[in-house]
């Protein structure tokens, strides 16, 4: 098979592969926007498939039928050592000089890391979406797929023309565009090779309506039935933009948010890979009957404030099989303050890279009167500053809430920082954690929240130096004990938890203190 690498834009190219698959291949290569990787070669059963780089990392995307042999080839010499992430799926690697082989058994998201290169990401996914034969393609209204023509109004008119449950479809090709508002009950689905790209004007980002300290490129306010589908890619040029603004405006930071979604319903994201944001990559706030599939999300993490997904009071929501590279938090429950209840999630099959944040965290933003019936459920934290932190800080209770099989790899503070050369990770507290529980009350305003009837079932994490942490003010939880004050921390349940590939057998083996009856009450370990 041969590459074809077209040039589109200054800086940039979109690299594709040529020809078909052979008959006994178990997948096909999926062409992948950006300049072609110096330093990764990666075949499926023997064809090639383009490797991107993209900032500090690279990576590519197949899909993949059946069960198949991947091999990596370092382009600058021999590997040592190679660790292909997560660790629970079981993937030994073969190394002979250059190449690296092992075999993937069905559509996951990998993270290879030879010695201390640069990091390879490899997405196999599954099968690809069939688009509607009457969905209208941009490139056939006219938008220009050159990696520098500005394409906002064609793109933006076709949007708003778009008949009741209509698709729009961007070709492979590299489209620029400023900001774009999404419509009702409507479908943008990106081929294969398809990126949409916002413009190097800062000024064609706009800000978000409603919430004009931020910016946004996608953005939806009062939508139902919106889908945005397909093997393609949204990027937000989020290092240009941001930079723009900051230096016009003299300001320190320029938030913003890649996908904005705002009291919404029936909201659908699947297969995309989504890039490059200015902070906050995907928002979902006040928004109910959310489901998000198959994504990526790849974070500058040179910038701050990069969340992976937000879902700020919302309800009904279903995130799966996704992956998350991000500079903060990575999967981030949040209350709403006009929002008492946000009720019902799932978060199910998930590889999240938190750069120097949190894996999974519920909070901060916490004050509506509870939070509750979530699930996580296998969930591998490759990386972050902790593993998983409930914080109610302004009033929520969290409660009824599952999170099993959960493995916590790598966390921040014994990290090998030559992973990680070309990023600044400064540690916000003084250690890292793999499970922390905080109760605090910033406001006398406020009521004390609460985190009560939470299960952990096969919690693990890799590093017996982290441990798991209940916590609040010294000065409160005096403050409760000459009020005698029920405790806000109950009913907490440990099953089949490991530190280190050991069984814990004893709260303390988690770094846990027992029951004070001030703080907490009723935290048990079982078998």
């Amino acid at each position: 098979m041969n590459l074809l690498v077209f040039s589109a834009g200054v800086g940039f190219a979109l690299v594709f592969a040529l020809g078909c698959p052979n008959a006994s291949t178990a997948g096909e290569p999926y062409p992948t926007p950006g300049a072609p990787s110096s330093r990764f070669e990666v075949r499926l059963d023997g064809v090639d498939v383009p490797v991107a780089a993209y900032k500090d990392i690279h990576y590519c995307h197949f899909r993949l039928d059946d069960a198949a042999e991947i091999e990596i080839v370092a382009k600058d010499g021999p590997v040592t050592k190679a660790r292909i992430q997560p660790a629970s799926r079981g993937l030994a690697a073969k190394i002979e000089g250059a190449s690296v082989r092992f075999a993937v058994p069905a559509p996951m998201a990998l993270v290879a890391q030879l010695d201390f290169r640069e990091k390879l990401f490899l997405f196999a996914d599954g099968p690809a979406e069939r688009v509607p034969a009457d969905a209208l393609d941009i490139a056939k209204l006219g938008a220009v797929g050159d990696g520098e023509t500005d394409n906002t109004v064609l793109l933006q008119t076709a949007l708003d023309g778009l008949p009741e449950g209509g698709t729009l479809v961007i070709p492979a090709g590299h489209f620029r565009s400023g900001t774009l508002h999404l419509r009702s009950a409507m479908r943008l689905h990106l081929d294969a090779g398809a990126l949409l790209q916002a413009l190097d004007d800062h000024e064609a980002i706009t800000p978000i309506p409603g919430a004009t300290s931020y910016v946004g490129f996608l953005v939806g306010t009062d939508l139902e039935n919106v889908s945005i589908t397909g093997p393609g890619t949204i990027d937000g040029n989020g290092y240009v933009v941001r930079k723009a603004y900051e230096a016009a405006l003299k300001i320190k930071k320029q938030p913003g948010r890649l996908l904005y979604l705002r009291d919404c319903e029936n909201i659908s994201i699947r297969d995309v890979t989504l890039r490059d944001s200015y902070s906050w990559n995907v928002q979902f706030l006040r928004t109910d009957h959310v489901e998000v599939e198959g994504i990526q999300i790849l974070s500058d993490v040179r910038l701050s404030n990069h969340d992976g997904i937000d879902v700020v009071g919302c309800s009904h929501v279903r995130v799966e099989d996704a992956f998350v590279f991000c500079e903060d938090d990575g999967i981030t429950p949040k209350a709403a303050e006009d929002r008492e209840v946000s009720e019902d999630h799932l978060y199910r099959n998930l590889v999240i890279w938190a750069h120097k944040a949190n894996g999974i965290r519920i909070g901060s933003e916490s004050a509506c009167r509870v939070m509750r019936n979530f699930r996580f459920e296998n969930i591998d934290i490759l990386n972050g500053a902790n593993g998983i932190r409930l914080d109610t800080t302004e009033g929520a209770v969290y409660e009824d809430m599952t999170l099993r099989n959960i493995h916590i790899e790598d966390l921040l503070q014994h990290y090998d920082d030559r992973h990680e050369r070309n990023r600044e990770r400064r540690m916000i507290e003084s250690q890292s954690h793999a499970l922390v529980l905080y109760v605090d009350r910033t406001k006398e305003s406020r009521p004390l929240g609460g985190i009560r009837r939470l299960t952990f079932e096969g919690l693990h994490w890799g590093d017996a130096r982290y441990r798991a942490r209940i916590d609040m003010r010294d000065a409160l939880m005096q403050r409760l004990r000459e009020e005698k004050t029920a405790p806000p921390v109950s009913d907490i349940v440990f099953r089949g938890c490991t530190v280190a590939g050991k069984p814990a057998r004893t709260l303390e083996e988690l770094g846990l203190r027992s029951s004070d009856n001030v703080l907490s009450t009723r935290v048990r370990l079982e078998p």
